[in-house]
């Protein structure tokens, strides 16, 4: 069974298909009857919203979804779509938030692209999110195929971590494989490459306690295109890293690697917000437990009640 911890997924969506898109990638990962999925709505305070339309379609969505065997509550909720969605996370308490990076856009309706940026900057929550597909690749052919090969980029510090754990719990109920890569960048120093990192072992040790087949792969050149180019190659589900490791003149800054990531990877990408704290780590102890996220982080908003689906 999943990880209680992963069980409870907020799902924002706009009314298009191209948001709904997400739908069809959690099929791929998530068993049925092992999970609990939010439908959230958000409703701008504009003239042209129509609560009663937003009501009914996400009633049918989650109506749909429920048969399938994913139980679904649909929501509506009053504000910004960003701001609304954060702090809709830490009321209903999930453990995960998943979208793409693109819904219906146009001057009636908010542009998903930035709502997903704001909220992959400022979630203390695990964030899975993926390109929207054309409709013809949305439902049946991509959800037949399950996620069975997992890639996590490490920067050899304690932060790059932080996704494993979110990993770990992803890979059990489909039996996928982790690839643990570190991409080696020469110092502008003095030009030379780092060797790879002590904690690639650590990491893979973990990753095998745990009964997850996993296995090293190390690269030179610059991170981002390291990291596209190992997903196209080794056939890669699924990415998942932190947005900030390890930072200064000759590794990485995971943030801007994070960003360049998502703009082109054809694969959902996992984003980890979380930073393991200096010594938390060893190899005997394991990867430590997220941090607990806080509803301060978030803004407020005016909430509706529940639908019923």
């Amino acid at each position: 069974m999943t990880d209680p911890l992963l069980t409870r997924i907020l799902v924002p969506l706009d009314g298009s298909i191209h948001a709904e898109a997400i739908l069809s990638q959690l099929r791929r990962i998530l068993p049925p009857h092992d999970c609990h999925l939010t439908l959230l709505q958000t409703l701008p305070f504009a003239p042209w919203t129509s609560e009663e339309e937003a009501a009914r379609y996400l009633r049918r969505v989650a109506f749909q979804l429920t048969n399938d065997g994913y139980p679904s509550t649909p929501m509506l909720r009053q504000g910004a779509p960003a701001e609304t969605i954060l702090e809709t996370a830490m009321t209903e308490r999930v453990s995960m938030i998943a979208l793409t990076t693109h819904g219906r856009s146009g001057t009636a309706r908010w542009v998903f692209g930035s709502v997903a940026e704001r909220i992959l900057q400022a979630s203390p929550l695990p964030v899975l999110v993926a390109r929207s597909f054309p409709p013809t690749q949305c439902r049946g052919k991509l959800e037949s195929r399950p996620m069975r090969n997992f890639l996590v980029p490490l920067d050899g510090s304690l932060q790059s971590l932080g996704a494993l754990e979110p990993v770990l719990n992803l890979a059990r109920p489909v039996d996928a494989h982790v690839t643990l890569l570190q991409v080696s960048e020469p110092s502008p120093v003095d030009g030379r490459w780092d060797p790879p990192d002590e904690t690639l072992k650590d990491a893979d040790q973990f990753l095998r306690a745990a009964c997850i087949p996993s296995r090293i792969e190390h690269r030179k050149g610059e991170a981002a295109e390291g990291i596209l180019k190992t997903a196209e190659e080794e056939g890669i589900d699924l990415i998942a890293m932190t947005t900030h490791g390890r930072s200064g003149p000759s590794r990485w800054i995971y943030g801007s690697v994070a960003a360049k990531v998502l703009r082109g990877a054809a694969v959902p990408l996992l984003v980890v917000r979380h930073a393991v704290p200096p010594g938390k780590f060893t190899p005997r102890a394991g990867i430590p437990r997220a941090q607990e996220a806080t509803s301060g982080q978030t803004a407020h908003g005016t909430g509706l009640a529940p639908l019923r689906p």
